[in-house]
């Protein structure tokens, strides 16, 4: 089988500023928020616009190429360019309902990686998480589509994600923050691909990628030009009511926190 590099993250737990760091080092190409169900911005234009793995003449027959199917190709393309193609998971799309318009009821489970197993695909994993507290504060913060999402949907939906993924190797991102050259070197080593120390100062000059630089209003992480701690907002209701949900506590536990 072929290694394949995948990190996973929720929403709103660290992924865009993890995808600079990766995308700002030459020899990475990453594909941002791609899912076997849906995409922010299609893994077509990723390839053609962003990683340069498909020309305009490949373009059409690529396009109409199945998920799998398109990795597989991208893959083997960034190889022979002694490149390393890593795939940021949507995850969030698999586990949280109002998503996507396209994919209205979330499997619960992770599903990228049964997709690429059909295609011979193995893939080397990582997991970048926050706490539960934290991440439901954020997502009811800053997308309006979610500012309706109450602690208990968020709570089972984020339990099921942590259940999903705790077996792979995790990185606190809170951790990250505060080490980010330790932290960034092992997220790399689970990875399987290029760790370089340029990355510190030039993530903030890497773009081609989704997440913060599609909000409306830019979060301080999206505008830094260093890595910084993120504070918890431990005034907001949102945050207390998560901070004291019994599945948020249960997920957290899994994914190394302690209670």
């Amino acid at each position: 089988m072929n290694d394949i590099a995948v990190f996973y993250c929720f929403a709103r737990s660290g992924g865009t500023l993890i995808n600079r760091c990766l995308g700002c080092i030459k020899d990475n190409l990453v594909l941002s928020e791609v899912n076997p169900h849906g995409a922010l911005l299609p893994v077509e234009n990723q390839a053609l616009d962003w990683l340069k793995l498909v020309s305009s003449d490949q373009f059409k027959n690529f396009h109409d190429l199945n998920y799998g199917q398109k990795i597989s190709f991208l893959n083997k393309n960034a190889s022979a360019l002694n490149k390393h193609l890593i795939i940021r998971d949507w995850s969030t799309l698999n586990f949280l309902r109002n998503v996507y318009w396209e994919y209205f009821s979330p499997s619960m489970i992770l599903e990228q990686g049964l997709y690429l197993s059909n295609y011979d695909l193995q893939a080397n994993c990582v997991v970048v998480t926050r706490q539960s507290a934290c991440v439901y504060e954020s997502i009811v913060r800053c997308f309006p589509d979610q500012i309706h999402l109450s602690v208990e949907e968020f709570s089972e939906s984020y339990l099921a994600y942590a259940k999903a993924v705790c077996n792979y190797p995790v990185i606190h991102f809170e951790k990250f923050c505060a080490e980010p050259e330790v932290q960034f070197q092992k997220l790399c080593g689970y990875l399987g691909v290029k760790f370089e120390r340029s990355f510190l100062t030039q993530f903030h000059r890497f773009n081609q990628c989704t997440g913060d630089n599609q909000l409306s209003s830019p979060s301080k992480s999206r505008t830094a030009t260093e890595i910084m701690v993120p504070t918890k907002k431990r005034n907001s209701k949102t945050w207390q009511v998560a901070s004291t949900n019994e599945n948020c506590r249960k997920a957290d536990e899994l994914l190394g926190y302690e209670i």
